[in-house]
């Protein structure tokens, strides 16, 4: 079953940690636009009480707009750019929104622009969506993108988002260019649909 809106918010505020979170919660209710927020009411919210909150206030849709403008405003900006990345595949999936001909052309090599590589471009849809990711560690570790303890460090976590979300993090934050397109080169073998998908073919 594919994730929702919600599914996604719920992720991106556990990921947080608690002082964020308190930040993100202050700076909720401190947005001059209406419709507002009153703090009593998200003081002591969790993750998924203040994504129900943000749901019931502004639409699913004004939700992700309102968490990457409030993620922006607390300096979390790299999770704001994944949110941003997420709502255009999300939506555009849900054709809520239309893909230019420009961005749809440079979604086909395997970097976006000269500054970002494919799958950092492509980072929210990647956590979210693949699933063959044990096979992938297997492999990550025989092409030496990952060692043998970083490979039990991320096969420790329960869920596959939150194995992606480290890898991300970790690895390939550090392995650089030709690491990421090795990287690329086995996703395309074992999830090529997906890979076609996010290149728009």
């Amino acid at each position: 079953m594919s994730k929702t809106v919600g599914d996604i918010l719920i992720g991106v505020l556990d990921d947080l940690g608690e002082a964020d979170l308190k930040k993100f919660r202050r700076k909720l209710c401190d947005r001059k636009q209406e419709p507002k927020v009153r703090r009593g009411i998200v003081e002591k919210a969790d993750p998924v009480d203040l994504v129900d909150i943000l749901t019931r206030t502004f639409t699913e849709d004004g939700a992700v707009n309102v968490a990457i403008e409030v993620l922006g405003a607390i300096n979390c900006q790299d999770v704001a750019e994944e949110l941003t990345e997420f709502k255009k595949s999300y939506f555009t999936a849900q054709g809520s929104c239309v893909t230019s001909g420009d961005a749809m052309a440079s979604a086909t090599g395997p970097k976006m622009n000269k500054d970002k590589h494919f799958v950092d471009h492509h980072r929210t849809a990647l956590i979210d969506r693949v699933s063959q990711v044990e096979p992938l560690l297997d492999r990550l570790q025989g092409s030496g993108i990952i060692t043998p303890n970083t490979y039990s460090e991320v096969r420790a976590n329960r869920t596959n988002q939150k194995k992606m979300r480290e890898l991300f993090d970790g690895p390939l934050k550090a392995c650089g260019s030709k690491g990421k397109d090795i990287f690329l080169d086995i996703l395309m073998e074992l999830e090529p649909f997906l890979i076609r998908d996010l290149k728009g073919e």
